[in-house]
């Protein structure tokens, strides 16, 4: 029964045919043109949104890697800044005559003369270089 149907059916194969035939051959081209450009420019877009990715990440990679250094360094100026205080404290005081006698005198026993030192048990140290 299908088969007598299909027979009933006849292609007309004139102009008007064969013409919308060959419009719809290069509709379907053109359409294949586009669809290849469109993907082409994605691909580039694609690409270019890549390539500014790589770029942020390794920015804010080398940021945090230079933010780690700088709280180094910081912490490093930080020790420095109180190991200078100390030691401009201590030349200051060994710029004072009587600081510097106090010095001299505990360390190394010197006296002036006619002095008598007296020296305890507790307070000798064991060695002259020792504070």
């Amino acid at each position: 029964m299908v088969d007598k149907q299909q027979n009933k059916i006849h292609r007309l194969n004139n102009s008007y045919v064969k013409e919308q035939g060959q419009l719809a051959a290069q509709a379907a081209v053109v359409k294949q043109k586009r669809r290849n450009r469109a993907m082409v420019i994605l691909g580039v877009f694609a690409a270019f949104v890549l390539l500014f990715t790589y770029q942020i990440i390794h920015a804010k990679a080398n940021l945090a890697q230079t933010q780690v250094q700088v709280t180094k360094q910081k912490s490093k100026i930080k020790q420095k800044t109180t190991k200078q205080k100390q030691l401009n404290t201590k030349v200051k005081q060994l710029n004072d005559p009587d600081y510097c006698e106090k010095i001299i005198r505990n360390r190394y026993y010197y006296t002036k003369s006619g002095e008598t030192v007296y020296t305890f048990p507790s307070d000798v140290s064991k060695d002259v270089n020792d504070k």
